[in-house]
């Protein structure tokens, strides 16, 4: 027969597995939160080469809003370069590369995925005044229909 102080021995023991696996599952959370919040951060920074021209960096989503996870991003200047990245499970990237001489209008953001097709890159405007350390976007796809 078992008895009483078994009983409650188990108990504590199931609420101490259960809670330490509750507490692991809050901090990964926390963690990825806060991941996300410094790639956002981090885009502005300047920890570059002081010959670097400004980074480019934002978000690629679904036509619903949705990230969209290893999606291709690419800046194009002209005819002469081209920086590729892929997206984070957020949909965010960011690009660095190109020499302060070139002028951030003239570099072109696509975005892509197979199964889907770009519908719309949005460019948020610069703060008026000051010089542009960095260049935010947000690129829209559309799923294709089979």
């Amino acid at each position: 027969m078992v008895g009483p102080r078994c009983i409650r021995a188990e108990r504590a023991f199931r609420r101490s597995r259960t809670g330490a696996a509750a507490r692991v599952l809050v901090l990964l959370a926390l963690a990825a939160r806060a991941g996300v919040r410094s790639y956002a951060r981090n885009a502005d920074r300047d920890e570059h080469d002081p010959d670097e021209g400004p980074a480019y960096f934002g978000f690629v989503k679904d036509s619903s809003g949705v990230p969209v996870r290893d999606a291709k991003v690419s800046a194009s200047y002209k005819d002469s370069l081209t920086l590729v990245a892929r997206t984070n499970a957020t949909g965010a990237y960011k690009l660095r590369g190109f020499r302060k001489e070139i002028n951030p209008n003239e570099v072109v953001i696509a975005c892509s995925k197979e199964g889907y097709r770009q519908i719309r890159v949005f460019r948020y405007p610069p703060p008026r005044g000051k010089p542009v350390r960095s260049v935010e976007t947000e690129c829209r796809l559309q799923r294709e229909k089979s």
